[in-house]
């Protein structure tokens, strides 16, 4: 009835008809301003109810409006930008949506409704994108995450008295809400329901508190240590390794302490237990499957423990700095275990300096198996930006010319994952076009700038078109090799650039 309403008036036109009255009311309770002008009220009506039929459900009034109050009014984006968000979502220039979420998010612009449901199903795929489009959300916009069972794993309710009457789905609802709104009060809603729970519930709900984990979720956990199934225990286990200061953080480093030991030549020897730590074992904390390292199931244990100690306690163990420390670790008697593991307890506790110093002792040492491992890649993921380039920075001033493809600087340049500040990214692409306006022959070796090219476009700061856009020799002997994928290039730029100024924050008119 509704879509028929607005497709016969579109047809009319609004200046020889309108809208009946509940639909007009039927629009409103989704989030579709009716003090609007009658054109813009049915065009925003229209894409909005467009979205909802093709998700296949109804309109329908709900109450899940009433503790979030009232809609926040934001503007509307220009039209240009909203077209520009379409070429994104759609698929064009995909690559560019993180940024286009942070700039719409400074400008205090609303994300046009039509374009809502393409951004929650991919944030059902990628919870971290999920944490970025979050806070850009209205009432209405989680109004529309509740009509939709597809987008369950995202939906919040507003947290119940009584938790112990509520359906599961209903509470880990709840907590959602909870955790990102009030995180410190959530395990004293838990407590109250928590007896009557199932092991299986108990386990999603606790696995739902590392979104937000702090010290006042260290009581709870630890009571948890002793249920009666083991996946309950482990999964309170698993966060409360996360806690630096917690009891059982500084018991498994009381215990792995004691199997280190220096020699007097000054080599670290790990000498692990023969046997399980029964107190371990009942935890859970034990995950290895398979059996890489020498010592075997031992070996695998020990690494189990030492894979989750904060690394800089290590520091204040053996009284040496950070990269003093990790030099025992890469000379000990296993060095691989030890190493791996201390990468893998940095990346845990997102210890940003010993991610930056495994990275560039394994750079200065040549350890290109290291970098190019699936941890390697991980760790590198994990840099901050000004340390990435700082790090390019460092690299592009020691080597002159193009950059391998195997080298360390290609690796982390080509994973794409950080923003390119201005002196690399003019260095990164001065280097290529000197080299491919030289170029008299094609090299293969250099087939891995066309990935850099198309990072680059994505990383690099768009307002430095216009000097990307010059000096290109275009009667290289290479240069058909390359047009494409440097127009490409240029072209994502453009885009960029018309994207940041189309989203610049509203101007504001003085009274």
């Amino acid at each position: 009835m509704i879509w028929e309403a607005l497709s016969k008036l579109a047809l009319l036109g609004t200046e020889r008809g309108q809208l009946p009255k509940e639909v007009e009311d039927a629009l409103a309770k989704v989030g579709v301003e009716t003090a609007q002008e009658p054109e813009a009220f049915l065009l925003e009506g229209a894409a909005l109810y467009h979205q909802l039929r093709r998700a296949g459900f109804p309109l329908r009034e709900s109450s899940h409006l009433s503790g979030r109050g009232a809609s926040v009014s934001k503007p509307p984006m220009p039209v240009k930008s909203a077209r520009q968000l379409e070429h994104i979502v759609r698929g064009n220039f995909r690559a560019a949506l993180p940024e286009a979420i942070a700039l719409i998010q400074q400008s205090g612009y609303a994300i046009p409704p039509e374009h809502l449901p393409a951004l929650l199903y991919r944030s059902k795929k990628k919870p971290d994108f999920w944490l970025t489009l979050r806070p850009l959300l209205d009432a209405v916009d989680f109004e529309m995450l509740s009509l939709n069972p597809d987008w369950d794993t995202l939906s919040e309710e507003e947290p119940a008295k009584d938790w112990a009457s509520i359906p599961q789905s209903k509470r880990i609802q709840m907590l959602r809400r909870v955790r990102f709104e009030a995180p410190e009060t959530a395990t004293r809603y838990l407590a109250s329901c928590w007896p009557e729970l199932a092991p299986t519930e108990k386990k999603a709900l606790i696995n739902a508190l590392a979104l937000g984990l702090g010290e006042t979720d260290q009581s709870f956990l630890e009571e948890q240590l002793d249920d009666g199934r083991k996946e309950v225990r482990q999964a309170a286990a698993l966060l409360l390794v996360r806690i630096p200061d917690s009891d059982l953080s500084k018991t498994l480093y009381s215990e792995a302490s004691s199997w280190l030991k220096i020699q007097n030549d000054g080599r670290l020897d790990l000498l692990p237990p023969q046997k399980p730590i029964k107190q371990f074992q009942h935890l859970g904390l034990y995950t290895s499957k398979k059996h890489k390292y020498a010592g075997g199931a031992n070996a695998s244990r020990a690494f189990d423990i030492l894979a989750k100690i904060p690394p800089k306690q290590w520091e204040a163990y053996f009284g040496k700095p950070t990269l003093d420390t990790l030099r025992l670790f890469t000379r000990g008697n296993q060095q691989n275990l030890l190493t791996d593991a201390v990468a893998n307890a940095a990346l845990i506790h997102q210890d940003h300096r010993w991610i930056e110093t495994l990275l560039r002792h394994w750079w200065r040492t040549d350890h290109e198996e290291r970098w190019n491992s699936a941890l390697g890649k991980q760790l590198m993921a994990a840099l901050p930006d000004a340390i990435f380039n700082d790090i390019m920075s460092q690299y592009l001033r020691q080597h002159q010319g193009y950059i391998d493809e195997r080298s360390f600087a290609g690796q982390l340049l080509c994973l794409g994952k950080h923003q390119w500040d201005e002196s690399v990214a003019r260095q990164v692409i001065s280097n290529f076009k000197a080299w491919l306006n030289a170029a008299q022959s094609v090299y293969w070796n250099l087939w891995h700038y066309k990935r850099i090219l198309k990072v680059a476009a994505y990383q690099s700061p768009a307002k430095l078109l216009p000097v990307y856009q010059t000096g290109w020799n275009q009667r290289s002997p290479v240069w058909g090799n390359w047009q494409g994928d440097v127009e490409r290039f240029l072209k994502t730029l453009a885009f960029r650039k018309d994207l940041r100024e189309n989203l610049s924050p509203p101007k504001t008119t003085k009274p």
